[in-house]
């Protein structure tokens, strides 16, 4: 008798602590769209891991889920988990709550099914009156609209956009880099005849623009200076720079002379009222060009820091 006691005992021991949980459902009949809470419950220790179905959108094809709230509290040195899952149905009939599956410390347990029955709600027409279908309104578009329906042809034309742009300004630079890079590794009397051969066709005389053509011409004779003599002669004023050449022995009377002409003509046309005439003018650019070449070989070794 006491050996059955001591089992009896152990048993009921083994049972109060299975943590078995229970379910409860709070209503078995609602109309279309009212909620059900099916309550599963588990009395555990603090240890115990506890794992509640795991549930989606719906309870079953009727049952669609509305929510889900877990609590846990404290009662009697216990802990009390508490999974409240809240759904509803939209057809009239009787449906199951189908059994949900709850782990505790790894083994199943699986709770009773229950049936619900959803109806309909009753509409009294005399009461409520029927009125006309709405016309459809037409809101108005906004550019997300658009966007969505013509993003591929937006993306098309802006990435066309970006190439031309790339494209333009690759070609630009290649201009640029061309023109800057004409006369690259070309000696100064040679680029200074080929700017003045090139000064002669711009069709400045024809246009009246003697101005502009004795500024090229005179930037054009300081460039070359510069670049064969190797001092700063496009800073020097046209007086200036005539009398250092002749103090560094870098031309001689003849071709003091020369420039002296050229430049006092291009101050006319720069200054003056008179300017000079186009067969004036071609002779002028014809001295220039007999003033590089006789200069062209007379290079002379000096700093310009030094000498200048």
């Amino acid at each position: 008798m006491k050996f059955k006691v001591i089992i009896i005992f152990f048993l009921f021991c083994v049972y109060s602590h299975s943590q078995v949980p229970v379910s409860s459902l709070s209503t078995t009949t609602v109309k279309y769209g009212e909620p059900i809470v099916l309550r599963l419950q588990v009395k555990a220790e603090k240890a115990d891991n506890i794992v509640f179905p795991v549930i989606k959108d719906t309870l079953t094809y009727h049952l669609e889920l509305l929510g889900r709230k877990k609590d846990t509290l404290i009662q009697d040195e216990k802990y009390v988990y508490t999974d409240s899952i809240t759904f509803s149905g939209y057809e009239e009939g009787l449906f199951t709550v189908p059994s949900q599956r709850i782990l505790v410390n790894s083994k199943e347990y699986f709770t009773r099914q229950y049936k619900v029955r959803i109806v309909p709600v009753p509409v009294d027409s005399l009461k409520y009156p029927l009125y006309d279908i709405r016309t459809i309104i037409t809101e108005p578009k906004i550019f997300r609209d658009y966007f969505e329906q013509y993003w591929l042809y937006m993306v098309m034309g802006a990435t066309i956009l970006i190439v031309a742009i790339v494209l333009a300004v690759l070609y630009y630079l290649e201009r640029k880099k061309k023109k800057s890079g004409e006369y690259t590794g070309t000696s100064p009397d040679v680029i200074a005849i080929k700017k003045l051969k090139k000064l002669e066709k711009s069709g400045y005389l024809n246009k009246g623009l003697s101005k502009k053509y004795y500024t090229e011409m005179i930037s054009i004779l300081k460039e070359y200076m510069e670049a064969h003599w190797k001092f700063p002669a496009t800073k020097l004023l046209s007086d200036d720079l005539i009398e250092y050449l002749g103090e560094k022995n870098r031309i001689d009377d003849k071709e003091k002379q020369s420039l002296g002409i050229i430049f006092h003509a291009a101050d006319l046309a720069k200054f003056a009222k008179s300017r000079p005439t186009i067969p004036e003018t071609k002779i002028h650019t014809e001295m220039a060009k007999k003033f590089i070449d006789e200069t062209k070989t007379e290079v002379y070794n000096f700093r310009e820091q030094d000498e200048y």
